[in-house]
């Protein structure tokens, strides 16, 4: 995707395609380079740089290895003498730089893009001798043709760390939140982790980001907030994950809790005790005055208390917070000194079969408010998610009038207009903002994919003919929830694919990816098989891929765009992607 971003589709797979046969071989023949090149597409100026690497002059492999023999202290005159020609630089190199095999030298010299990649795999062959600034320190006794490089990499290094790290380190925040009896401090320490990122100076220091100088800079963040100075010594000597959990240990920090966890029990159980609480509330004040009204029922707070994430809380603590949210003084009132539910129903003289009566209407009414949840109008008739069946809204939907749309068999797309917003937009502006409708429940992004499906099915059909279009033709796993197989049918349905349809029409194989919506939103986004499936289809000679957008796919009249792969040559600047390409956005030209 991020090839497809920079619309450089041979810049890493294809080019290691055609080093990879050719690695490590002494001097590989014509022929076994041409070979080699005949198994990638890529364009003529990267034939041209791979076979200059392998087959043209040595000047390429000589200026990667130079900046090693500077940062060794070998002359050039006799590296240059020597390099008169592979074999004799092939002799060369093991008596001059013993430190790194030359058959694995010169293939790093060869495949390397750049002096930046030539350093680090001279570091990773000598070690710290070829860390970054010695390599740069190397590369400015040279000429100008020589630049200095840095880590382009630090920020995705120092995340990787974090998020090995950080389970760990929230164990220490909540261990400094109980020790100074401040659960405000667990939130405040997750914070300086949750948005830590690399330091600008990290990226002309180091090859990868130590794990050590990660720890050191959160640290520090750490001991700025008031009350955690004093509790940060086991980072102090950690060089990796293993020797924190054995820092934490020897301090009796606990690393067996996640805080979450913790969290998401106790909002759980005060839930369960609010319900509790409520009925015997509601059936008190039904019993003591029939004629009022019954109360409303609590809920619980949007998001948990700051001791939520330290520790368990018992019982009597459940009931208390219960209370606290019911927030009725004569029921609170009366309620006093009590130490679980049962005491409560005993002191209000409650009968039990009362209680229950009222619990089991409680359960039916949730039970018919989740149903109504997940009940939604799909072309004038109603459907439950879990329970309809998809196949009797297939069967309605197959008797409302034909689809209407593009000629999608005839490749006629949905005409489109170039979006005005920059490709680095940050989302803030322009058509890459997001939609402001709510996000669907997971019940209902469902219904409107399974729905959208059923839908392309049938446009499918009517387009390019029922012959062609045949169930077999779909092949996301929907399909089998939708015309399920008979016995003996053979199932070649996956969610993997990349594309929901394939099928032959004319002298073209298409594959299809069904993008739906309930309402008439611009965006949409991509998985990484679709993206993965796009970017190999972006060649003509290997199929089609399109994309079906069906919008407003639960009503009557759904409509229907027909879209290019937005990764293939001529289509690019009709799309705009977002997130590595995930997230794809078209404007459709106004009538």
């Amino acid at each position: 995707a991020a090839q497809a971003v920079l619309e450089r589709q041979d810049l890493l797979k294809d080019l290691r395609l055609v080093l990879e046969p050719l690695s490590g071989q002494k001097t590989p023949t014509f022929d076994q380079i041409e070979a080699a090149l005949e198994r990638a597409e890529i364009d003529a100026q990267a034939f041209a740089d791979i076979r200059n690497r392998w087959a043209g002059t040595l000047s390429l492999v000589m200026d990667r290895i130079r900046p090693l023999l500077a940062l060794l202290s070998i002359s050039h005159d006799a590296f240059d003498a020597a390099a008169s020609d592979i074999d004799t630089l092939a002799e060369w190199l093991p008596s001059n730089v013993p430190q790194w095999p030359a058959s694995e030298l010169l293939s790093a010299a060869r495949s390397s893009r750049d002096d930046r990649e030539m350093g680090f795999r001279t570091w990773q062959a000598l070690g710290d001798v070829a860390q970054l600034p010695a390599w740069n320190a190397a590369l400015a006794t040279l000429d100008e043709r020589f630049e200095t490089v840095e880590n382009r990499s630090t920020q995705d290094q120092t995340a990787a760390l974090i998020d090995a790290a950080a389970p760990l380190l929230r164990c220490l925040a909540r261990h400094i939140a109980i020790e100074e009896s401040n659960p405000d401090l667990f939130s405040a320490l997750e914070s300086v982790t949750r948005h830590f990122s690399a330091q600008p100076d990290w990226s002309m220091q180091w090859w990868e980001v130590p794990f050590s100088a990660v720890i050191a800079a959160l640290r520090a963040g750490y001991a700025e907030i008031p009350g955690a100075a004093h509790h940060l010594e086991a980072l102090e000597k950690a060089q990796n994950v293993d020797d924190l959990r054995s820092a934490f240990h020897d301090t009796g920090i606990e690393t067996d809790s996640n805080p979450y966890e913790i969290a998401r029990q106790n909002t759980n159980e005060l839930d369960k005790v609010l319900r509790d609480l409520h009925d015997l509330h509601r059936t008190w004040v039904e019993l003591a005055a029939a004629n009022s009204s019954p109360p409303e029922r609590t809920n619980p707070p949007a998001g948990p208390d700051p001791e939520a994430y330290l520790n368990l809380w018992t019982e009597t603590e459940l009931l208390s917070r219960a209370l606290h949210c019911i927030g009725a003084s004569p029921f609170v009132d009366a309620c006093a000194g009590c130490m679980n539910l049962e005491e409560i129903r005993s002191r209000l003289a409650l009968d039990p079969k009362a209680v229950a009566a009222r619990r089991q209407q409680r359960k039916e009414q949730e039970r018919e408010n989740q149903r109504q949840r997940r009940t939604f109008d799909v072309a004038g008739i109603p459907v439950e998610v879990g329970t309809t069946s998809f196949p009797d809204v297939f069967e309605h939907l197959s008797n409302l009038p034909a689809p209407e749309g593009p000629r999608a068999s005839r490749d006629s797309f949905t005409e489109l207009a170039t979006p005005s917003v920059t490709r680095h937009s940050t989302g803030r502006s322009g058509g890459l903002s997001k939609s402001s409708h709510l996000r669907p429940s997971p019940e209902l992004r469902e219904l409107i994919g399974v729905v959208g499906e059923m839908h392309a099915y049938r446009f499918l059909r009517k387009e390019f003919g029922s012959e062609t279009v045949t169930s077999d033709a779909w092949v996301s796993e929907i399909r089998r929830e939708v015309l399920p197989l008979v016995p003996g049918e053979p199932d070649n349905t996956s969610d993997s694919l990349g594309f929901d349809f394939r099928f032959r029409h004319g002298r073209r194989h298409w594959h299809i990816e069904v993008k739906s919506t309930r309402g008439d939103e611009p965006n949409f986004e991509l998985g990484v098989t679709e993206i993965e499936a796009a970017i190999r289809l972006a060649r003509p000679r290997l199929g089609q891929w399109r994309i079906l957008r069906v919008r407003n796919a639960l009503s009557r009249r759904p409509e229907f765009d027909w879209l290019p792969n937005p990764f293939q040559e001529g289509f690019k600047d009709l799309f705009r992607l977002r997130d590595g390409g995930m997230r794809v956005h078209y404007r459709r030209k106004r009538p």
